[in-house]
């Protein structure tokens, strides 16, 4: 009887790891595109490619979807069992998400005369809010490279919290890209 017990301990444990790595590996993935298609955005930026940077941040959206969700919650909640109680977090610092600049919102929202404004001026905004894009980019990247490694080791508190930094500034991106896409619109061919 006691062999048959731990052959069935021997079993669970076996599944555990099995599906701890399938998730790991699956949001291992979804870490490889994220830093990939920082590097797309990027060169798009770079090139003044509207329609590729709205698909780009149209991906980085989907990928932070109710899956990544769900497989994060269970690879933290399995994390748990496998490592215990995760340790008191030494790291509360507060992490902001980077703001878009103030200077030619104006524009963006339609109100003054873009017209009016010098070609350096609107060069200086376009480069501002890529540049915007660019910080929301990398910090999507890197926070959710955070909430993978907390869900790992069953930190489900931290890892929740990692994607939800990651959603909201994610979601803030439209609004930089407005900026963007008005101040590249009034540019002088």
């Amino acid at each position: 009887m006691r062999d048959s017990l731990l052959s069935t301990a021997d079993e669970v444990l076996e599944r555990l790891e099995d599906e701890i790595a399938f998730l790991a590996e699956g949001l291992a993935g979804v870490s490889e595109q994220l830093t990939c298609l920082t590097t797309e955005l990027d060169d798009q930026l770079a090139e003044g490619s509207p329609d590729q940077v709205g698909h780009t941040l149209d991906r980085v959206a989907a990928l932070l979807g109710d899956q990544a969700l769900s497989d994060l919650t269970a690879l933290a909640g399995l994390g748990a069992i496998r490592h215990g109680h995760p340790p008191q977090r030494d790291d509360d610092s507060v992490h902001e998400i980077p703001t878009l600049p103030t200077e030619g919102v104006p524009v963006a929202a339609g109100q003054g005369d873009a017209d009016e404004r010098p070609a350096d001026e609107l060069r200086a905004l376009v480069t501002s809010a890529a540049d915007h894009l660019r910080r929301l980019s990398v910090f999507v990247t890197d926070r959710f490279d955070l909430a993978r490694a907390a869900a790992e080791r069953g930190d489900a508190d931290r890892a929740l919290e990692e994607l939800r930094l990651t959603r909201e500034a994610s979601g803030s991106a439209p609004a930089g890209y407005q900026l963007w896409l008005a101040c590249l619109a009034y540019l002088p061919g």
